[in-house]
């Protein structure tokens, strides 16, 4: 589903990954200055597994991500709701989206099927704000940590260590995958302005094709997983 985010037509995938999967709604706003740079994610529903999907799309283009480098080197962490500090273009872009219908359409669907789970995922930009989306729902209540799931995919570093905290004692369930020596997730660097991760990751340290091994590191910042490796490459991809 996180893949699905880039598509503009999603419910073809979502039909084709859950036999009765619903599309609930897509939401697309410009994240910053740039008119052409847009931030986009849906929601849906797989019926036969009792769960709300929320997906976010990852960055959409070279003029998006210089914005998020600008942003990111040149403006200081923002208070995030849940606790710590967050990065101000990731805050911003889901802040915008979650405002554009996406809150409300949510909040009828859960109220409409009270025993959902809630499944949340994203690759690259599109994981931090499935991030600061988990850590918001979670800590407004709207579901609890033991049924809520967080997958993100190449998730950079998204807020300082007192955000890393609250993360881990908002969510339980938390998959932060990350594809042998991907660059993204080290970035901003460890330390940058306080940049940390969140639990817990899951690090394909191969082609990470079907079956292939993988590490859990229960640590935020394992020195067993990816930070173990230096050869990095840029947006690699996922399966």
């Amino acid at each position: 589903m996180a893949v699905t985010a880039f598509s503009p037509v999603p419910q073809k995938c979502i039909k084709d990954t859950f036999k009765d999967g619903e599309l609930i709604g897509q939401y697309t706003v410009q994240c910053d200055k740039n008119v052409n740079n847009t931030c986009s994610g849906f929601l849906a529903a797989s019926h036969s597994d009792k769960a709300i999907i929320m997906s976010f799309r990852g960055t959409h283009g070279h003029g998006e991500l210089g914005q998020e480098f600008i942003d990111t080197l040149t403006q200081a962490p923002v208070d995030f709701i849940a606790g710590g500090k967050v990065n101000p273009f990731f805050v911003n872009a889901f802040t915008k989206l979650w405002g554009a219908g996406m809150k409300d359409a949510f909040l009828v669907y859960k109220n409409r099927h009270t025993d959902y789970s809630l499944w949340i995922t994203g690759h690259s930009l599109g994981a931090a704000m499935a991030a600061i989306a988990g850590g918001t729902i979670s800590k407004l209540g709207y579901f609890g940590p033991e049924k809520t799931t967080l997958y993100t995919f190449g998730e950079p570093r998204v807020g300082n260590q007192d955000y890393a905290k609250a993360m881990d004692s908002l969510l339980l369930n938390v998959y932060r995958v990350v594809h042998h020596h991907d660059m993204v997730p080290h970035l901003p660097l460890k330390g940058m302005l306080g940049y940390y991760h969140h639990k817990s990751e899951v690090w394909y340290n191969n082609d990470m094709s079907v079956g292939s091994s993988y590490i859990i590191c229960a640590e935020n910042e394992g020195e067993k997983c990816s930070n173990s490796g230096h050869d990095f490459n840029w947006g690699v991809s996922f399966f």
